[in-house]
This record gives structure tokens, sequence and C-alpha cells, in this order.
């Protein structure tokens, strides 16, 4: 399985994902849906903190090469298994009972980027890392409920430019363009975004209800393409 470690700061679960790069395949996948399981039944944490433990990267988002070299050995039901696997990854971080938190600490690229807009608030560093989608550069096409998610998430014009052009944002930028709360250098950041989220410690009950409400049009979506998604296509 994929490395990720999780610890308790009071009522703050920090959990760093630190598997070299992150790319999403199934095992990642599995790795954060198990350590998700972990601290939602093992601890009483009021909210969760997501890092990563490389340097400069987050998450380089979907491991293309692996998910193509499936689909060209015929191992399409891997593929689709994977590609299942993510969405009910976001289904789960969008109906988590705690408010989540992502420290964007590197590059946040494609499926990591839409990974990034399940959790309830995004912070970045502002000195290293890009925030980018470049589906239009992968010529891998959108879901209904990735457009439903970033439409939610990030301003039109935003997600318009990020889907269409490719665009990479910096930190700075992501804050300027509403696409995360705010922007530290990496030695302040985890510092910063644990002292926010402890001032967060609200009932797990209350947030739980919130987040079925809140994020239903995109859940459902995304519940009906996890029935009915093909086997053998990308799709991000």
């Amino acid at each position: 399985m994929a490395k990720i470690d999780w610890k308790l700061t009071g009522k703050v679960a920090l959990m760093t994902m630190d598997q070299g790069d992150n790319k999403l395949n199934t095992d990642m996948v599995r790795s954060l849906l198990n350590a998700l399981e972990a601290v939602e039944k093992q601890t009483e944490a009021t909210a969760l903190v997501v890092n990563s433990g490389h340097t400069h990267i987050w998450t380089n988002g979907f491991d293309i090469d692996w998910i193509l070299a499936c689909i060209e050995k015929g191992d399409r039901a891997v593929a689709r298994e994977f590609l299942v696997a993510d969405l009910s990854l976001r289904k789960r971080l969008l109906t988590y009972p705690m408010i989540t938190v992502a420290a964007l600490n590197g590059h946040c690229f494609g499926g990591g980027a839409v990974l990034s807009c399940c959790f309830d608030f995004r912070f970045m560093r502002s000195d290293r890392g890009f925030f980018c989608i470049p589906v239009v550069d992968r010529q891998v096409p959108i879901l209904p409920s990735t457009r439903a998610l970033l439409t939610s998430v990030l301003p039109v014009d935003v997600y318009r430019d990020l889907i269409l052009t490719g665009r990479r944002l910096t930190g700075l930028e992501c804050v300027d363009r509403r696409v995360v709360a705010a922007a530290y250098n990496n030695d302040e950041l985890m510092e910063k975004v644990v002292a926010y989220t402890e001032g967060l410690n609200k009932p797990r009950s209350i947030v739980g209800q919130m987040k079925k409400v809140m994020n239903a049009p995109v859940v459902e979506l995304i519940e009906k393409e996890i029935q009915s998604f093909p086997e053998g296509q990308l799709l991000v």
C-alpha cells in the first residue's frame, strides 16, 4: 500500500501523503480511503489537514502512464477500477463528517488539483508550486461531476481558464483568483494551516449533515458515474 501517515494534534488529524510525487493510481487511492476511514473511526478529530511528504509536490495527479499502459495491454477493467475508486474518494471527501483542509505544499496537477477541490478549504505555499488542470493538453475529457465540482468551488472564469488553456497558477495567483484561501512560504504553511484549522472545532454530526446537503448535486452525479463508468476510457 502507498505510504499515508497521520497523527493527531488536539482535535486536528494531520495526514501526509508520502509516496514520492503522490501520483493517483489504485494503490494510492485505496490507501487514502483507508486512512480516511481510520481517522474517522479511531479518533475524535473534528478536522483533517492533508499535505505531502514531497519537498515540492502535493500530487502530480493521475498516474497517466500506468493507466494508458493498462488500456493498451487490454487491462481495461483495471483502469476502470481505478477511475471508479477515484470517484469514490471524491465522494468520501465531499461527505466526510469533519472539516477538511488541503495544505498544498507544492505542485498540484490534473486529477490531484480536482481532488483538492473536494476539500472544504485549500491553502498553498507561495514560494513554489503550480496549480494546474492540463486536460486540454492531455486531450482527456472531463466528467459532468468534475464540471459540477469545479464550478461549485472556483469562479466561473477561473474554471474556464484552467480547463480550456491548461494555465499554471502560482500560489499567489491562486489567492488572487480565489482558488485557495491564502498562500504562505513553505516554512510557515503548516503552522498557519493548523492554527486556522484548530479554530474550526465543529461537531462531526452537523458538519456531515451540512456537507451532504451542500455537495448533494456533485455527489449525485458521482454516484451515477460510478454505476455507469465506461470501460477503456480515460476521463477526469
